[in-house]
C-alpha cells in the first residue's frame, strides 16, 4: 500500500462524543406491584467507554511513529482492555499479580506465545502490521485483549466521558468508525471542513438479550 505524505490540506478537525446504551428488557407488570413502571434505557459505565477506539475508515497508509504502552495483568483481568497503536509500536504485558500468566494470540497479523511468567515480569510484543489483534492468558480462559493497530494517524481512544477528537484530516467526505469488541463497527458519514465544527457523536447500541 502507497504511503500518503501528509497535505496543507489537512487542517480539519473530527470530534465528538461515544455513548454506549444498555437497554432493559422491559417487565410485565404483576398483581402485586401493578404500579411498577418499566425501567428506562440505560447508558454504560464510564469506564466502558475506554473500550472503544474511533478510527477514519479506509484511510490511506501513512509514515507513523511507533510507541509504547502497556497492557497490566492486574487481579486476573488485562488492564486497559483495549489499546490502539502505530505500526512498529510495542506493547508491554507486565505481570502484577502473584500468580503466573501465560498471555498469546492466535491473530493473522499478531500470533504469539509470551510463556508462563510471574508477578514482576515484564514481556513484551511488537506489532508491524495493521490489523486487531486478541490477546489472551493460556491459564485464565476469562481473561482478554484487543490490540488494534493502524498504518496512519487518524484514530483515538475516548476518554472516560466519551469525548475524542481525531487528528487534523483532508476536508471532504469521511467515514468515521467506532468500535467496540463486542458490539463491532458503528460507521458515521459526515462532510469534513476546514474552519468548521466537524461532529461525529456515536450511540452504540447493545441489543437487548
Amino acid at each position: 500500500m502507497a504511503v500518503v505524505s501528509p497535505t496543507a490540506q489537512e487542517s480539519a478537525i473530527v470530534s465528538g462524543r461515544v455513548e454506549i446504551g444498555i437497554p432493559i428488557a422491559s417487565r410485565r407488570p404483576s398483581a402485586a406491584y401493578t404500579s411498577r413502571a418499566i425501567a428506562a434505557p440505560t447508558l454504560a459505565p464510564e469506564s466502558e467507554r475506554r473500550n472503544v477506539v474511533v478510527y477514519r475508515r479506509d484511510a490511506p497508509a501513512q509514515a507513523v511513529s511507533p510507541i509504547q504502552v502497556a497492557i497490566r495483568q492486574e487481579h486476573e483481568r488485562f488492564l486497559p482492555r483495549v489499546v490502539a497503536v502505530t505500526v512498529g509500536s510495542d506493547v508491554e504485558f507486565p505481570n502484577d499479580d502473584p500468580i503466573y500468566h501465560n498471555v498469546f494470540s492466535l491473530s493473522r497479523v499478531g500470533t504469539f506465545n509470551l510463556g508462563r511468567y510471574p508477578r514482576g515480569e515484564t514481556r513484551s510484543v511488537r506489532f508491524d502490521e495493521p490489523g486487531v489483534v486478541k490477546v489472551f492468558c493460556d491459564i485464565h480462559s476469562h481473561m482478554s485483549a484487543t490490540v488494534m493497530i493502524f498504518d496512519h494517524p487518524w484514530f483515538v481512544v475516548p476518554d472516560e466521558a466519551g469525548r475524542f477528537a481525531l487528528p487534523a484530516m483532508p476536508e471532504g467526505n469521511q467515514q468515521i468508525t467506532a468500535w467496540h469488541a463486542r458490539l463491532g463497527d458503528t460507521t458515521v458519514d459526515i462532510r469534513v471542513e476546514s474552519g468548521q465544527t466537524n461532529a461525529a457523536d456515536f450511540v452504540l447500541p447493545v441489543p437487548e438479550e
